[in-house]
């Protein structure tokens, strides 16, 4: 598996700035002029790819699949009776929201849930792919998304280790090396003690040759920058133009561009902050490393030929002058010069 590949021409993956996603999903709610809005303001948000989901009710779920989310407004109500109300957008509308996209320069991709939408996807020459957790073991559809031959971002909630091995072979096999693992804990909210970011640092550890990323599903922001820190190449966001729209479940469970804005912001201050793993005298210490350290001083006028002791000496910034890790140096020795009272001594001096 590749380090680093590129996505649209950005760089994603290990050692590269950290790639952020706003999972718009079918937050579009079948609306063609919503789905813009998504896009446009994805791309004002500073965010690098905007993705959506791609499916039909009747290939995703049986009639009678319960929900593993929670829908207020229809407690009682099944999978399918939300994907039902939410696959309704026509492939033409798609396929010009993908064009808008590309218009306003930020990458669109999607999210197939069946063979079908794998093809379709693949006509509009999606420059990448993303598999859901719960597909992750559906082995036909891997493997389709496998051979198209495109960056695919595999996202892990609930599956262990071995599945996810087991994932990654089917690329391998395919001939398909640039694969983003997304850590990913599939409840919709996560609080902040289900999301257990340090997996994400266990993936880097067992799958050393793999980029690894966060999909987020908590609430805010804070996770996800956290998880940059932690050495995240890829956040993505549940994301929405207002969390009080009907409609798609997700929408009370997004960030909105506000707060998207925020998390473009932190995730580049974040990695601004990281640095580099050297300890030295920084550029911008220059000056506190000279004034804000100590130096051997003396306590009262020193005469010159006097052999300093202990009792003439102190320890005061700046520290222009002899360390007091050499404290211990000075006492014995002879002065050369006069030295009056507080001041800074220097080697010249003894």
């Amino acid at each position: 598996m590749k380090k680093s590949f590129s996505i649209a021409g950005r760089i994603v993956g290990q050692g590269q700035s950290c790639y952020v996603i706003a999972e718009a999903g079918v937050n579009h709610n079948n609306d063609f002029e919503l789905g813009k809005r998504l896009i446009d303001t994805a791309a004002e948000s500073g965010a690098d790819a905007i993705k959506f989901q791609s499916y039909e009710a009747g290939k995703i779920a049986t009639r009678s699949a319960p929900r593993y989310w929670i829908e207020p407004d229809d407690p009682r109500g099944t999978q399918w009776d939300t994907f039902d109300r939410l696959d309704k957008l026509p492939r033409e509308s798609f396929a010009r929201l993908i064009e808008h996209a590309r218009e306003r320069r930020i990458t669109a991709f999607s999210t197939p849930f069946d063979d079908e939408a794998v093809d379709i996807l693949a006509a509009l020459d999606m420059p990448a792919f993303k598999i859901a957790s719960a597909d992750l073991t559906c082995s036909p559809l891997v493997e389709r998304v496998a051979r198209v031959g495109r960056p695919v971002i595999l996202s892990t909630g609930t599956c262990t280790l071995a599945e996810i091995e087991e994932a990654l072979g089917i690329f391998e096999r395919a001939g398909n090396d640039e694969v983003v693992l997304l850590h990913c804990t599939l409840k919709y909210p996560c609080p902040p003690e289900g999301v257990n970011l340090r997996m994400m640092e266990h993936l880097m550890r067992v799958f050393p040759g793999v980029p690894v990323g966060l999909s987020d599903h908590s609430l805010g922001i804070a996770v996800s920058t956290a998880a940059v820190a932690l050495g995240a190449c890829m956040i993505e966001k549940h994301y929405t133009v207002d969390k009080t729209l009907p409609g798609s479940p997700d929408h009370r469970l997004s960030i909105d561009p506000g707060e998207m804005r925020a998390l473009v912001a932190a995730i580049r201050e974040v990695e601004q902050a990281l640095g580099k793993e050297q300890k030295g005298v920084e550029p911008l210490e220059r000056e506190a490393h000279l004034y804000a350290r100590r130096s051997v001083t003396s306590v009262a006028a020193i005469q010159r030929g006097a052999r300093i002791e202990r009792s003439m000496l102190t320890y005061k910034r700046p520290g222009t002058g002899i360390s007091p890790r050499f404290f211990d140096l000075v006492v014995g020795r002879v002065a050369r010069v006069e030295i009056p009272a507080d001041t800074t001594i220097t080697w010249e001096m003894v």
